[in-house]
């Protein structure tokens, strides 16, 4: 969570979410992979909580796009590809502080 807000403050405003069935199921999956808990605790700390910042979307979707190209690329789009790589884990770890 932000540093600015405090976790441990009563909850007193309800937000109500509609989910599919499918939707749901997908919510729980990742519930269970992440190790568990509510359905509000899920949503609220992934919402909270900045797990990927607009440096590191706009990182990987640049890579996502040289890798679509991959059957016409030199080995020195090759060494772009995987420094911007490099960059994201820098970024990742950063988060993580």
């Amino acid at each position: 969570m932000p540093d600015h807000i405090n976790a441990s403050e009563h909850r007193t405003i309800v937000a109500k979410v509609r989910l599919t069935v499918a939707e749901a199921r997908e919510l729980d999956r990742r519930i269970k992979v992440a190790g568990g808990g509510t359905r509000a605790r899920y949503l609220r700390e992934a919402a909270l909580k900045n797990q990927c910042g607009e440096d590191l979307a706009e990182l990987v979707g640049r890579i996502g796009l040289a890798l679509n190209q991959l059957d016409h690329t030199s080995g020195q789009r090759l060494g772009h590809i995987a420094r911007q790589i490099d960059e994201i884990i820098f970024l990742i770890r950063r988060e993580d502080r």
